[in-house]
């Protein structure tokens, strides 16, 4: 998926656009950003699926739910 970036905030964020259709937009933290890039760079996104992380912090949600619940969950 390519992104082109429409703007930045003040706030410390950064408005991304898909390429080239531009619609239904995103904001992303600025630090997350090469500093050298400015409005109307494009870049290339990925989304990567993390298996073993999902797992991991549904176990850990588990427990912590179980925890509140009194070992009932």
């Amino acid at each position: 998926m390519r992104v082109q970036i429409d703007r930045f905030e003040d706030n410390g964020w950064a408005v991304l656009l898909p390429y080239p259709d531009g619609r239904r937009g995103f904001d992303v933290p600025r630090e997350l950003l090469p500093e050298e890039v400015s409005a109307g760079d494009i870049f290339e996104v990925r989304f990567e699926y993390d298996r073993d992380e999902t797992l991991r912090i549904a176990e850990e949600n588990r427990r912590l739910l179980d925890d509140l619940l009194g070992g009932e969950g």
